[in-house]
């Protein structure tokens, strides 16, 4: 009978790491399920074969493990090698609005200025910490430790987060002395791909090394763009080094589209800015509804929150749940062989 309750455990264990949960995490997805009150404590025992599994739990875990498809992560890139336009702002609130739909979300930071990191709550000095520790993807990148090896959850439920210190600087020279040092972060992606639904990375607000890696890895680009003067010239640019990375390492590389920012529709060169970025680029790729200048995102951003957490309603909301559903939409439509 002990043999039978470890390999019961251990398939438990399995499926719980599978769908990328913790034990806390797994017992609130059943509690919701079966209208239980399982605890952490409980799936520990019965994982380790200490207790007997409830028939009523083995049957539900044995009808989903039946039913389950491993997860195969959609990667995403937000890019834009112009500072101050929202980026960050555009990747945490995206990941969270993936998150919406039950989805596990990595998001990964790649930006030495740590703005992702930070903005989903972690503090300057936790950052120094983690660095000490070995914990932040410059380590990942310039040694063999796993991408696992950094993760770490957030405070929202389905979001966790590969932090940035001031030594992910260092990576993009060290990576030029690498033949393969844009490849590296698709192959340590390869760890994870089966344990979250969506990878998000911010990148750095420069076409560096660290930001073709991002891009060499994804498959979607989300392009944020201000609405201010000469906007077009900096997307241009990037859609340049999009067609490079595709034409050279990347063919399924496609920009899933353009989020005008910061806009207000007082302004004339804002105005402006959004009927040209239409006129480029809306027959090529979807120019999503702008996101209006609003201060919540700062406050937000300072505070450590994620803004659509604090306030599922704040001016924009709406653009991040659409681009969500698109790009939900492409993940479902590629796993059905449906993307061309």
């Amino acid at each position: 009978m002990t043999g039978m309750l470890s390999i019961a455990g251990d398939e438990m264990r399995q499926l719980r790491e599978r769908r990328g949960e913790n034990q806390t995490q797994f017992a609130e997805w059943l509690n919701a399920q079966l209208g239980r009150s399982y605890t952490k404590a409980r799936i520990s025992r019965w994982e380790s074969g200490a207790e007997r599994i409830p028939q009523q739990l083995v049957d539900f875990l044995t009808r989903h493990k039946a039913d389950e498809r491993p997860r195969a992560a959609t990667y995403l890139a937000v890019a834009n090698q112009k500072g101050g336009v929202g980026k960050t702002a555009t990747a945490v609130n995206l990941a969270y609005a993936l998150t919406e739909g039950g989805a596990r979300v990595l998001l990964i930071d790649c930006d030495s200025q740590s703005n992702a990191t930070v903005h989903v709550g972690i503090g300057n000095a936790a950052i120094v910490a983690l660095e000490q520790q070995r914990k932040t993807l410059y380590y990942v990148l310039r040694s063999e430790e796993p991408l696992t090896s950094v993760i770490m959850p957030t405070a929202e439920r389905g979001l966790d987060l590969a932090p940035a210190g001031l030594s992910l600087a260092d990576a993009d020279v060290e990576l030029a002395a690498d033949s393969t040092g844009g490849l590296i972060l698709r192959e340590k992606l390869d760890e994870v791909r089966h344990a979250y639904d969506f990878v998000v990375m911010d990148c750095a607000p420069n076409l560096g090394l660290v930001t073709a890696n991002a891009l060499s890895a994804a498959e979607l680009v989300v392009v944020p763009v201000q609405t201010e003067a000469l906007a077009l010239l900096g997307v241009k640019r990037l859609v340049d080094t999009i067609g490079r990375i595709r034409r050279r390492v990347n063919p399924t590389l496609r920009i899933a589209g353009i989020i005008p920012t910061m806009y207000n529709d007082r302004l004339t060169q804002d105005r402006a800015t959004l009927q040209e970025l239409m006129e480029s680029y809306a027959d090529q790729v979807p120019v999503f509804e702008p996101i209006p200048r609003a201060t919540v995102y700062g406050k937000a951003a300072a505070a450590g929150m994620i803004t659509l957490a604090g306030d599922p309603k704040a001016p924009g909301a709406e653009t991040f749940r659409e681009v969500a559903r698109q790009i939900r939409a492409y993940a479902q439509n590629r796993e059905t062989g449906h993307v061309a």
